[in-house]
């Protein structure tokens, strides 16, 4: 579970407000907003895609414009648009960096029924980790670390850097601090993706040119240039020799040297001045920038002094900057020596990550998993209508149902995991947390014993509503013995993600151990689960550099409750296998209490609409299942876990073909496709690799002696000018005459129908601006327009009724539902009907 999202930047308490939105009585979430001299006021957030008027609030005779709609458990972010202008909501202390300079308000909505405004206020300390006796709860703590799959195979090299920067930030000091805590059992879960990026694209390929602390240049360049990834080339070549495309790599592209947090920047002033400076840089300043932007993704334990790795190596690089406070200061301008030297210490540090892991596991002081092989949203690659069940009434793409593709992504992880790692995993984080009762099997059958999922999932499944803390078991009439499932305790984990980086670490960490005693109860057997990334939110935390002081002060108040019996810290795999050393007695799976069937969804909404349901994502679902029939036309068997590397070319390329494949049903394409999520380098990237990875299937299939053409992959996102190169251009885009007419001959029309709707042939969502006509052709009271629209396209509309343009009244009366449909792409034309104000 990635978290791209801003995290929360919280105003000071010292605000006085009256503090909403309210909670009401029937479970609605109420919001106001008091500006009498407002024409219009309305709710957009991420519940309505960000529509400024999809959710109009009504005004009483004081000024007041209220608005109560239903919300799903989990954390939300709104503003108001006033008369076109967004504004943060006043009453609303909380706030979230909404990526424009300014902040989106945001709550909590519990999964109890409260609602939570978090503001910096004091929070308890107990430096002294004093805590009264009283009963125990177990816990466990999952740490989540992945990447998407930057590789392009064919090129042979990695279009972004930040497997490589998490690595040196995250990966290796979130396990190496455990060796500091070792009464503390976690699990960390490595994606394939991640680990196979890390050790194929840096560690087998730097192991040949790093000689101690510095990299032979001529011998990278000679082997590896353009093979790891670009910014490992800028590192290594001469400032002075940069040309326009190594500028743009470094300060002008989606993932330049300014890809860091405000907070982490702040941290190192000079690398801040030049960002702030923005342009034309001279040679010094871009050597400057390629090293500071190296250096900052550094762990801080790296910047202070010497850290002695698993491995036996040591990295120290306090003697290119020295700490003053809470920032870093250069002790000389940088060298081309210097950045050289950095790559050989990034090096070092990813090379020792693996092994780290693996010395943990042989410890027996963490349980080390995985995830399906390239990160699927497993239930809908089994089965993509699936999406019916837990989003009815969302326009959904052609059919994707593959189940031996998702079995294959779970056998493959797992046989991955073996590789590297010397025994299979005990338990898998499905991608997301997304799971279904169909997937159930395919986990049990691979020898996975628990898998977890989100809270929301839970409280859905049958029978609703069960207790959160403890696991549960599932079972199939297809699988071999049960499965146990363990489930997020969401407000927990959102605390260590979202609120905790505005409070110090000994405030955060108290807050924390005291949320989880109040599950303990005398006599019961509970166990809390918190799963959360293990890398993004630490780029937010203002007062902890990379959160270390949290975790330093998180890991000891676990340990002095550990030895008190209140908080006992498990793995999952020890929860329900045992663990003698330490007491941990078995809760087999068998005798779990059972969940007769579970429901689909991931640890976003309970369901699949951050992938499946949008315009783009349904779009990207369609071209990726046409080449999935293009697949199964030719008739290549896929993979057997036996035969990675087969000696015979031909094998080779059928394999590599299958990889393509499988890599485009990761879900990272589909979590940027769409309204819902956005990246800050932008989108592009996404849709680009995703593209590669379809067109690359067919090369490979040319390998392999399949006589087929690589198709053109136009962009998902609508309205991007990415374009690939050769066989990835731009294709012409087919579009369909669409004719809406509606009836309106039961309501009284002084000027005209209008239509309004997503598409700017609609008005982009702009009321009366587009006008209808009345039919001619029909009976008296319809009006019709006719505009043509991508084929396959899916749109959302509404009709309104002689207004000024801008403004919603009169409208239909059902604010909070949009017409859809979905753009034939079969027809030459297409037809849609409508009564004005029935839907």
């Amino acid at each position: 579970m990635r978290t791209c999202i801003k995290y929360l930047l919280l105003l000071p308490a010292t605000i006085t407000l009256i503090a909403q939105p309210m909670l009401l009585e029937d479970g609605r979430v109420q919001f106001s907003h008091n500006d009498p001299n407002a024409h219009t006021v309305s709710l957009a957030g991420g519940f309505n895609r960000w529509h400024p008027e999809a959710n109009p609030m009504k005004k009483s005779p004081d000024g007041t414009w209220t608005l109560a709609i239903e919300f799903e458990p989990g954390m939300h972010q709104y503003k108001f648009v006033v008369d076109g202008n967004w504004i943060q909501d006043p009453q609303n202390p909380a706030g979230i960096d909404d990526n424009h300079g300014g902040l989106n308000s945001v709550f909590v909505l519990t999964d109890d029924g409260r609602i939570l405004l978090e503001s910096q206020s004091q929070g308890p300390v107990n430096p002294d980790d004093i805590y009264p006796d009283g009963p125990s709860v177990h816990l466990a703590i999952i740490w989540h670390q992945h990447q998407p799959l930057y590789a392009d195979p064919v090129e042979d090299y990695l279009r972004g850097p930040w497997v490589r920067l998490h690595a040196t930030k995250d990966y290796y000091d979130m396990a190496a601090i455990l060796e500091d805590y070792p009464e503390i059992h976690v699990t960390i879960n490595l994606t394939s993706v991640l680990i196979r990026q890390l050790q194929q694209y840096y560690v087998d390929r730097l192991a040949l040119v790093v000689e101690g602390n510095r990299v032979n240049e001529e011998l990278f360049f000679s082997n590896f240039a353009d093979r790891t990834d670009p910014w490992i080339d800028l590192l290594l070549k001469n400032t002075e020799d940069f040309g326009s495309s190594d500028d743009e790599y470094l300060y002008g592209g989606h993932w330049n040297c300014f890809g860091i947090s405000e907070v982490m920047i702040e941290r190192f002033p000079e690398y801040k001045a030049l960002r702030d400076k923005g342009s034309n840089f001279t040679t010094n300043e871009k050597l400057q920038l390629k090293v500071w932007f190296a250096v900052a993704w550094f762990d801080p334990d790296f910047l202070d002094g010497p850290v002695k790795l698993v491995t036996g190596e040591t990295v120290d690089l306090s003697d290119l900057v020295e700490r003053r406070g809470d920032k870093w200061f250069a002790r000389r301008p940088f060298s081309e020596d210097d950045a050289n030297r950095i790559v050989a210490e990034s090096y070092k540090v990813m090379a020792a990550v693996v092994p780290i892991h693996r010395k943990l596991m042989d410890d027996a002081r963490a349980e080390i998993i995985t995830t399906p092989y390239f990160h699927p949203i497993l239930p809908l690659v089994h089965d993509s209508d699936v999406a019916k069940i837990c989003q009815p009434g969302t326009p959904l793409p052609e059919r994707y149902s593959y189940p031996k593709d998702a079995e294959l992504q779970v056998k493959m992880g797992a046989a991955y995991f073996g590789e590297v790692f010397g025994r299979p995993p005990i338990g898998m984080w499905p991608a997301e947390g997304g799971v279904s009762h169909d997937v159930v099997s395919i986990f049990s059958n691979a020898g996975i014993d628990w898998i977890a999922t989100a809270d929301g999932v839970l409280q859905k499944s049958t029978p609703p509503n069960q207790p959160i803390y403890r696991p549960y078991r599932v079972e199939s009439e297809e699988a071999h013995r049960p499965l146990a499932v363990f489930f997020r305790d969401t407000e927990l984990s959102d605390r260590i993600g979202f609120v905790y980086q505005t409070k110090t670490g000994e405030e955060a960490a108290e807050d924390f151990v005291q949320k989880v005693l109040t599950y303990a109860k005398e006599g019961e057997d509970r166990l809390v689960t918190v799963i959360l990334d293990g890398e993004n939110a630490w780029e937010w935390y203002r007062f902890s550099p990379d959160a270390k002081d949290f975790l330093h002060a998180f890991y000891r108040k676990l340990t002095k409750l550990q030895r008190m019996g209140r908080i006992i810290t498990v793995t999952p795999g020890e929860y329900i296998l045992g663990n003698p050393d330490r007491e941990i007695e078995a809760r087999e799976t068998a005798y779990l209490t059972r969940l007769e069937s579970l429901w689909p969804g991931s640890w976003i909404n309970a369901n699949f609409d951050t992938w499946i349901g949008e315009h783009e994502e349904n779009g990207a679902w369609n071209m990726l299942g046409r080449v999935r029939r293009d697949v199964e036309s030719w008739g290549i068997a896929p993979p057997r876990m036996t035969e990675r590397t087969p000696a015979n070319a031909k094998r080779k390329a059928e394999i590599a073909m299958w990889e393509a494949l499988l890599a485009a049903e990761g879900s990272d394409w589909f979590w940027w496709f769409g309204d819902d999520q956005n990246a800050p380098g932008g989108d592009e990237p996404f849709d680009e690799a995703f593209r590669t990875h379809l067109a690359n299937v067919y090369r490979y299939a040319q390998m392999a002696g399949v006589e087929t053409e690589i198709p053109e992959f136009p962009p998902v996102l609508i309205g991007s000018s990415a374009i690939g190169g050769g066989t990835m251009a731009r294709g012409v885009e087919r579009r369909i005459p669409v004719t809406f007419v509606v009836d309106a001959s039961h309501v009284n029309v002084p000027e005209a129908i209008y239509i309004v709707g997503s598409p700017p042939e609609l008005g982009s969502w702009t009321p009366n601006k587009i006008p209808m006509r009345q039919d001619a052709t029909r009976d008296k009271g319809m009006w019709s327009i006719t505009v043509e629209l991508p084929a396959g396209a899916y749109i959302e509309y509404k009709y309104t009724n002689s207004g000024k343009e801008g403004q919603w009244i009169p409208g239909e009366e059902f604010p909070m539902t949009n017409r859809a449909a979905t753009v034939t792409s079969t027809e030459s034309a297409m037809t849609i009907i409508d009564k004005f104000g029935e839907i």
